[in-house]
């Protein structure tokens, strides 16, 4: 079954503790937008994605909301539920539609307690995290919005494993925290480089290179590819 699966943390388990996980783990399809925790709540699952991407979002009181995270095939959505005994401080949202598997939070928590190999993969994951959620903040702050639509649509598609990217403009603006005739206008200039094209509800890279010419240098920071075996 691992060889299966494409997620990084659970095809990187000793067999002894991957056969013990597996029967907790519940396959599950994700639809895009799907809202799968709220900021305020105690988180119920814990998500391994394969071929879905899932954004951890800050939500604003007056409704704007930004992406300070994004996890897919190289991590697990909800990790914080294991370093803070209180609700999550942000919502997790589905990005990208695809596969995921699941587990009830309190029996992963239990299971991991008696498993070095989870342990250790978690602590290295969250190491990594952090380090994405704060680039990803400096990026925010830095960079032009070209340059950060250059690289949220790298992230995705390195995640999904192809350049193809079904979404809309108006969902980008949400993970990005910005306008979307802000997002549409950086769009047309990525077009315009002959990087991406664009209709409605689709994204498409045409030109890898010139797409990573764009982006700014936390792209390099963040980047992580199916082959790689560390979690980057």
């Amino acid at each position: 079954m691992k060889e299966m699966l494409t997620n990084k943390i659970l095809t990187g388990l000793p067999d002894a503790e991957f056969a013990r996980l597996m029967p907790l783990l519940e396959p599950v399809a994700l639809s895009a937008g799907e809202r799968l925790a709220e900021a305020g709540e105690a988180v119920r699952f814990i998500y391994f994605p394969e071929s879905s991407v899932i954004s951890c979002q800050a939500d604003m009181q007056d409704g704007k909301s930004a992406e300070v995270g994004m996890i897919g095939f190289e991590g697990v959505a909800g990790i914080t539920a294991f370093y803070d005994s209180r609700p999550a401080a942000h919502s997790l949202n589905v990005s990208v539609a695809g596969s995921a598997l699941r587990v009830k939070k309190d029996d992963f928590k239990r299971e991991i307690l008696h498993a070095d190999g989870i342990k250790e993969s978690l602590l290295a994951y969250a190491g990594e995290y952090i380090t994405h959620i704060s680039q990803r903040s400096a990026c925010a702050a830095l960079h032009r919005l070209d340059q950060r639509l250059a690289v949220w649509l790298l992230l995705v598609a390195d995640r999904l494993d192809t350049d193809v990217i079904q979404i809309t403009q108006e969902r980008i603006a949400q993970h990005l925290g910005v306008r979307r005739a802000s997002v549409t206008e950086a769009a047309a200039q990525l077009q315009e480089a002959g990087a991406i094209s664009y209709t409605r509800g689709s994204f498409r890279l045409t030109n890898r290179l010139a797409l990573e010419a764009v982006a700014c240098e936390c792209y390099g920071t963040l980047a992580v590819g199916r082959q790689q075996t560390t979690y980057i």
